[in-house]
């Protein structure tokens, strides 16, 4: 019989005397951990048992200290497994110290309970460090999406000619766009010039509009990442009249069929 402080050979389950040296090895077909006394290396070695010592370490799907638990559970598990069919057969060959050897029995069942117990506690905890780990990866990925979807926009905002572009759309499908049309209909057609005022955001454009008369600016700004195209009129009042021209400009857009164009134009001084 063996008791809580013996070690048994996995292989001829003799218990081993004080002093002798326990050898491990890993049986590579179960991957369970196997004790053999120095009696039975050869069949240990026969059997194609590794000794721990010279085994490669091994490789787990997540290698954290919860995967290595698991793993010396199940080696627990096993060797409390064959304790209690080695404490079975030694039962049923006599009948002697009954109640000693069924304290014993029951003792390792409730060990065995017990192991199994704390290891689909430790199976449970890796199944939910997992799908927090997918969790994370999944949240990793979009917010590279939304970061490059950013690094775009603010890449697009860099561009003078793109937001030009932007700016002469944003004016051509507001109601601003009529009040020049009636302007064209007095003065004739205008002087148009597109700049980029500044660098801070939202992005401002000016819009200016030129005839020997006088003037009339407008301001588009723009920011792409939360889609905002805000349109003001820079002229108080907002009553399609004329104010003086301060300075005179270079054209770098047209006024064609009612809409600003920003294709090239030849330059007009206004």
């Amino acid at each position: 019989m063996a008791g809580d402080g013996d070690i048994q050979c996995g292989i001829c389950r003799r218990n081993l005397l004080t002093g002798e040296r326990p050898h491990a090895f890993l049986d590579q077909k179960s991957g369970q951990r196997v004790t053999v006394c120095s009696l039975c290396l050869d069949r240990a070695e026969r059997n194609g048992w590794l000794l721990l010592d010279e085994a490669p370490a091994p490789v787990a799907a997540i290698a954290d200290d919860t995967d290595r638990t698991v793993r010396l559970l199940k080696a627990q598990v096993s060797t409390l497994q064959t304790q209690l069919e080695s404490t079975v057969e030694t039962l049923e060959d006599t009948r002697d110290h009954t109640s000693v050897r069924q304290t014993e029995l029951d003792t390792l069942a409730a060990r065995l309970t017990d192991a199994e117990t704390e290891g689909a506690a430790v199976r449970a905890a890796l199944a939910e460090t997992e799908r927090r780990l997918e969790q994370a990866q999944h949240a990793l990925e979009e917010s590279r999406a939304a970061q490059a979807t950013v690094m775009r926009a603010r890449r697009r905002e860099a561009d003078a000619v793109y937001l030009a572009g932007i700016a002469a759309e944003v004016f051509n499908r507001a109601p601003q766009a009529a009040t020049i049309g009636l302007l064209v209909g007095l003065h004739g057609t205008p002087a148009v010039r597109i700049d980029v005022e500044g660098i801070e955001l939202p992005r401002r454009i000016r819009i200016r509009f030129g005839w020997p008369q006088g003037g009339r600016d407008y301001r588009v700004d723009v920011d792409l990442v939360s889609r905002r195209f805000d349109l003001v009129d820079l002229v108080p009042g907002g009553d399609g009249r004329l104010i003086e021209l301060t300075e005179p400009f270079y054209a770098n857009a047209e006024w064609v069929d009612g809409r600003i164009v920003t294709a090239t134009a030849e330059p007009t001084m206004m």
